[in-house]
This record gives C-alpha cells, sequence and structure tokens, in this order.
C-alpha cells in the first residue's frame, strides 16, 4: 500500500510544480485599453483629491504637476494631501508604464514628443472663487491680466536670452516666439547640453499668453511660418540666430 501512494504521489507532486510553474510564469496578458482604463481611473482619484478645496485653506495648498509627454497639468493639493497626491502619481505612472509596455508587445510603434513650438499650460496664481480655491493658468486668465503679463514675460525672456554666452556653436537649439499672428514667429537660441527649465516654462506662459490674446482679437488663423533656421553661430561670444534665406 506504501509503495502504491509513493508511485502515485510523486507523479501528482511533479504535475502540481509544473503547474505552479507555468501559471507563475505565465505572461501578463492585461490588454492596452484594460491598462488605460486603471490610468484613468487612477487620474480620477488624483482630481477628486485636488478638487473643491475650500477658500479657508488656501494658505495650505501648493500646486502640483503631472507630465506626460508633451502635456502637463496642475492640480490644486492641501499640504495635508501631498504625501497621497504623490503615492497616486507614482502609481499613475506605473499604470502608464505598463500600458506602453503592452503597446511595445503588440507592436505599437509609439513616436517620441516633440514640441514645435513651447505653449504648455502654466499655472500663474490661487484665488477663490465660490468658495474654492482656483488656479489661474495662462489658459484662463482674463484677456485684460494677459497682455501686460505677455509683455512682462516677454522681456523676462529676453533678459534671459542677452545673458547667454557663446564659446560652441554645436550645442545651442532654436525656439520660436509667437508674434502677431499663430505660426508668425521670432525664434531665440537656447543652450540644450544646460539646464533650460525656467526658459522653457517662460517661453511657453509668454506663447499662451500671446496665443489667447490673438484668439481673441480675431487674428487667430494659422499661417505657416516662412522663417527658417539656418543655424545659431556665436558672434562675439553671444549665440545668434542666423536665418535661412
Amino acid at each position: 500500500m506504501t509503495n502504491y501512494l509513493n508511485a502515485t504521489t510523486k507523479p501528482l507532486t511533479i504535475v502540481l510544480a509544473l503547474m505552479f510553474l507555468f501559471l507563475g510564469c505565465k505572461k501578463d496578458e492585461t490588454t492596452v485599453n484594460e491598462w488605460g482604463k486603471m490610468a484613468e481611473a487612477k487620474l480620477t482619484e488624483i482630481k477628486t483629491l485636488a478638487s473643491h478645496v475650500p477658500c479657508s485653506q488656501k494658505d495650505n495648498v501648493s500646486i502640483q504637476e503631472i507630465s506626460t509627454g508633451c502635456s502637463t497639468s496642475y492640480y490644486t493639493v492641501k499640504s495635508s494631501d501631498v504625501n497621497n497626491f504623490n503615492k497616486l502619481k507614482k502609481e499613475y505612472f506605473d499604470l502608464l508604464g505598463k500600458q506602453v509596455d503592452a503597446m511595445v508587445r503588440m507592436g505599437i510603434i509609439i513616436d517620441p514628443c516633440y514640441e514645435s513650438i513651447w505653449i504648455t499650460e502654466q499655472p500663474i496664481r490661487l484665488e477663490c472663487n465660490a468658495d474654492t480655491v482656483q488656479l489661474v493658468s495662462s489658459k484662463n486668465i482674463s484677456i485684460e491680466e494677459a497682455g501686460p503679463l505677455a509683455t512682462k514675460t516677454y522681456d523676462e525672456i529676453m533678459a534671459i536670452v542677452n545673458a547667454q554666452t557663446c564659446t560652441s556653436e554645436s550645442a545651442w537649439l532654436p525656439t520660436a516666439l509667437i508674434k502677431d499672428k499663430i505660426m508668425e514667429v521670432e525664434f531665440i537660441p537656447y543652450l540644450r547640453t544646460q539646464d533650460f527649465s525656467v526658459l522653457k516654462k517662460k517661453v511657453s506662459l509668454y506663447n499662451g499668453l500671446k496665443y489667447r490674446i490673438l484668439r481673441a482679437q480675431g487674428q487667430a488663423d494659422y499661417v505657416p511660418s516662412k522663417v527658417k533656421v539656418e543655424k545659431i553661430e556665436c558672434v562675439n561670444g553671444k549665440p545668434v540666430v542666423k536665418l535661412a534665406n
């Protein structure tokens, strides 16, 4: 009897071990859409956390951001909720990462973000509206305020540009500032090998404000830019954008 049990138990043990090994090694079959829905649900949690903050708590609110690709969103978060916000943010990015992995496994080609013009939404200040803390940004600021702020921001941009020095032409790139029509632009240089985040935020703020002003004036028609950059030269120690003829 003992020999019989031993004889039948060993094959059964092997089968169970193989089953556990198979299950343990089984690939994740969650689809791209399912990962996307989970990420969207997590983003909803973030929005809920950052919504309807009463004005009585305005002094304890900070502006938090989430950047994905070329897009950046801003959230008003109470200081007591910042740790939870960061936790949800991490979980959200983890889900987005798994969605990307699933897309790669399917052979989907994911193009990198390329910003032809810096114009993402920029936060300006917090204010109270209907007893709720709200974010004033380049997307919703009044046109009356947008004009003077655009002028001030342009001067700040040019102060940064004029303070730049140039010793090597290879590390410079151009970026565009909107002028009087959409895609009628001027170009300024920036050094890609150094941190240009401050300049990028100011340029994005300026372009966002300028775009809204032009729309309000009825001049937001698409005008393809005929201006092309040939190269950026070092002239007397300063970077200078040379336009193509």
